[in-house]
């Protein structure tokens, strides 16, 4: 556990349970700062009582209350604790961390960036009003601006919502869509998720078309790159492949690093760097997502934090502490040296079909450990559960595994397992019959 001393600076960490887990951010962290932990209590007081016993082991640490602002409740903590940093990963954590770290007069982001970086609406006007090639897109509050926007944009489309996360409440619009059905059903997924608001907001964006870049078919066509700013300097630490997605946007898996040549990676590193500026980002880790289109690559989104997995995949394939890194920044440090990639690293989130299914089998996290350069895997279902699948990423996922290799082919090859039915296996629901056996995230049974 970490002692005061004040040679060393403090650093408040706010912990949302989302992002890197304690375990993984806190042993590297106590050795070099003075830390304490303020996290919000969740709606299970069983996984309050894990998650207290956690920062146990490490540091102090703090629940925040109900009621008053968290950025505020930050802010006081910090004032009176005279911090020298505050530093939090997940992406509901934001906001906050900056607004207080701005209140304190500590390395942030500008207010008006964090709520660019957290407003996808906003943030397209910011990059289109500086040149930077963006789908077309259009702010939608109700369904007559719904209709309004389709006319506008076009079709295919892209309904998200301005401020969401993990592909939540994701929909693909095609001019034969029912609008009226599906901004119901928008807006109450948004809604009724954890992660979502009683404030309803989306975005409408043409739907960017992908081409090829990689020489596998297993590649999809995003990518994203992986930066740290400091006081507006930019270092980009690595170009991040992605795996194809599963309908409804759900992402399977990430290779770090890229297998692009020099002349794809060339163009991405770029448009990050003026993205970076135009959104006013200075002090932050930045996790900025692309699309490869014909006409080069188009931002998906910039985010203002670690990618999901990008900070064991940089443990793993560069041997790079990039939450160590962050809290140097947090408390006025200079930006590390670009690290060098040593091997590659996969982060697998194997999904359930995009449909209504049961589990019908799945493995142990003893067994995924045992497939071929596994060094974490955990199940994340077990038989008889209904993957709530429309929730996006997170609600799709049915085991998350990180793996090494020498080269990328191994990861991929490891996907194509864990695509298999080997693993996991799928049943109609009650009331569906089963027709023929075959690709299961194509569901083969009727309602």
């Amino acid at each position: 556990m970490s002692t005061s001393n004040s040679e060393i600076a403090r650093l408040i960490i706010y912990d949302v349970d989302s992002g890197p887990h304690p375990k993984w951010y806190l042993p590297s962290l106590i050795e070099e700062f003075d830390v304490h932990v303020l996290w919000g209590p969740g709606v299970s007081a069983a996984r309050d009582r894990v998650r207290a016993s956690i920062f146990d082991a490490f540091c102090a640490h703090t629940p925040l209350v109900s009621g008053p602002p968290v950025a505020e409740q930050i802010a006081d903590f910090g004032r009176a604790w005279r911090v020298d940093g505050v530093v939090g990963f997940g992406e509901l954590a934001i906001i906050d961390v900056h607004s207080a770290a701005a209140e304190l007069g500590l390395p942030a982001n500008r207010p008006w960036a964090v709520e660019a970086l957290r407003d996808k609406y906003r943030q397209r006007k910011l990059l289109a009003k500086v040149g930077i090639p963006v789908p077309r897109f259009a702010a939608v509050g109700d369904l007559d601006e719904l209709q309004r926007a389709v006319e506008r944009v076009g079709a295919p489309a892209v309904l998200k919502p301005i401020a969401g996360v993990g592909s939540m409440a994701t929909y693909r619009v095609e001019e034969t869509t029912d609008l009226a059905t599906l901004w119901d059903e928008a807006c109450a997924s948004f809604t009724s998720d954890a992660r979502g608001s009683s404030t309803t907001g989306f975005v409408l964006e043409e739907f960017l078309v992908g081409v090829r870049r990689h020489g596998d078919a297993r590649y999809g066509f995003q990518v994203s790159v992986e930066s740290l700013v400091r006081d507006g300097r930019i270092i980009h630490l690595t170009v991040t492949d992605k795996l194809a997605m599963r309908r409804p946007f759900r992402e399977v898996a990430d290779i770090m690093p890229s297998v692009l040549n020099r002349q794809d990676i060339e163009p991405l590193l770029a448009a990050t760097g003026e993205a970076i500026k135009a959104l006013g980002i200075t002090d932050s880790a930045v996790h900025t997502e692309f699309m490869l289109t014909a006409s080069g690559p188009r931002i998906i989104e910039v985010n203002s934090r670690v990618g999901g997995g990008v900070t064991e995949l940089l443990h793993y394939s560069h041997n790079f502490d990039i939450i160590k890194a962050m809290a140097i920044i947090a408390t006025g440090g200079e930006l590390p040296a670009v690290p060098h990639p040593q091997q590659y690293a996969g982060f697998f989130t194997p999904q359930s079909p995009g449909a209504d299914v049961v589990v019908d089998r799945a493995p142990t996290s003893e067994r995924l450990r045992a497939l071929p350069g596994v060094r974490e895997a955990e199940t994340t279902v077990v038989r008889g559960d209904r993957p709530a699948w429309k929730r996006g990423t997170h609600g799709g996922t049915v085991a998350r595994l990180f793996a090494t290799a020498s080269s990328a082919d191994e990861l991929l090859d490891l996907s194509t397992i864990l695509d298999g039915e080997e693993l996991f296996s799928y049943a109609p629901p009650e009331g569906a019959s089963r027709r023929t056996h075959g690709d299961p995230h194509k569901p083969s049974w009727s309602e």
